[in-house]
């Protein structure tokens, strides 16, 4: 039968704890001993080990956005045939540096609790006092943050009981470590296609906020919509969906192609477009132009017509000359078919 690996001054105070099922958190180091089973990878495979094995967890360089890390610990059903005889262990501020060749350690308590008598536990680990982070009746939140100084983390479960039998270390358990992200995401947006004209002038909004182009800007998480102004092309809108510690980068384009005017021409029609004359010998002519305002001359024998117009960046414009006849009765008799006395 393998053995309790604290020392005897603590079986009491332990036992006494664990059975009242509080999470602890020990001021003081204290001595572990055990074989490494493995560094699970945060968002990787899960780690295999026995009781009485040692599971390192670190985080390496913490993104901006996470906030803390949930360890997933699955327990054989045999396992909880022991009731209040394991314990689930977590150590941080561990030394020396965790090696395979090394079988001590000391290290600082940060969590001890009663392995429960189901087939899987979670223990949710912030980085910072200030977090949004939470529990429930199946996951547990350490009381005290784990800064990345405090960190590689040092996971075991122990025997608090004695007469444990010998096939109860052979069970196997496995572990996970996932991130936790805040509520919130970042976005860069830029013009991936800039014109380098520098009368051009671009507005950048995101749910109609300015922002300014490539640079990162906190928001929460998601549905957000990008909408791109430009005094040179036509606007660009997109929805887009930011996920919790999502680092999002938006490159959208421009159409900068010059606006259209397509023009109906009628036999025999002088056409002026800003005073130009448009020469053509067909019935349609298609005109590039620049963004702003127009003015197109139509004459037609002794008729002359002019209209103001404006085009916008990009936009497209038809203009067909309507010449109509209008007959008005204006004369006394205009309530009767042939006037007043007739009839």
């Amino acid at each position: 039968m393998k053995q309790n690996q604290f020392t005897g001054r603590y079986a009491g105070v332990i036992s006494a704890i664990l059975l009242a099922s509080l999470i602890t958190v020990s001021a003081r180091g204290e001595n572990i001993r055990g074989e490494i089973a493995g560094t699970p990878q945060i968002g990787g495979p899960e780690i295999v080990f026995n009781p009485e094995d040692i599971v390192i967890v670190d985080t390496g360089t913490i993104p901006a956005f996470q906030e803390g890390i949930e360890l997933r610990l699955e327990i054989p059903e045999a396992l909880n045939r022991y009731q209040n005889s394991f314990a689930l262990l977590i150590f941080r501020d561990i030394t020396p540096s965790p090696s395979p060749d090394n079988l001590s350690y000391s290290g600082t308590r940060a969590y001890m609790r009663l392995l429960p008598s189901r087939t899987s536990a979670f223990i949710r680990i912030p980085f910072t006092e200030n977090h949004g982070i939470s529990g429930d009746a199946l996951t547990d939140v350490l009381p005290v943050p784990v800064s990345q100084e405090q960190f590689p983390l040092l996971v075991t479960v122990l025997p608090v009981m004695k007469g444990i039998p010998d096939s109860a270390f052979q069970q196997k358990l496995s572990i996970t470590v996932v991130p936790l992200w805040k509520d919130e995401g970042s976005l860069t947006v830029s013009v991936a296609n800039p014109s380098g004209n520098p009368e051009e002038i671009v507005n950048i909004t995101v749910d109609g906020a300015e922002v300014t182009p490539g640079e990162e800007t906190i928001f929460s998480a998601g549905i957000h919509r990008v909408r791109i102004s430009s005094s040179h092309a036509p606007t660009v809108e997109k929805t887009i969906a930011i996920e919790p510690g999502e680092v999002l980068t938006l490159n959208l384009s421009l159409d900068y192609r010059p606006p259209e005017i397509t023009v109906s021409i009628p036999e025999g029609a002088f056409i002026l477009l800003d005073g130009e004359a448009v020469e053509t010998k067909e019935s349609l002519a298609v005109l590039e132009t620049v963004p702003g305002d127009h003015i197109i001359t139509y004459s037609l024998g002794n008729l002359e017509v002019n209209r103001h117009f404006t085009v916008r960046p990009g936009g497209k414009v038809r203009i067909n000359l309507i010449i109509d006849i209008e007959i008005v009765d204006v004369g006394e008799g205009s309530g009767s078919e042939y006037g007043v006395g007739d009839g």
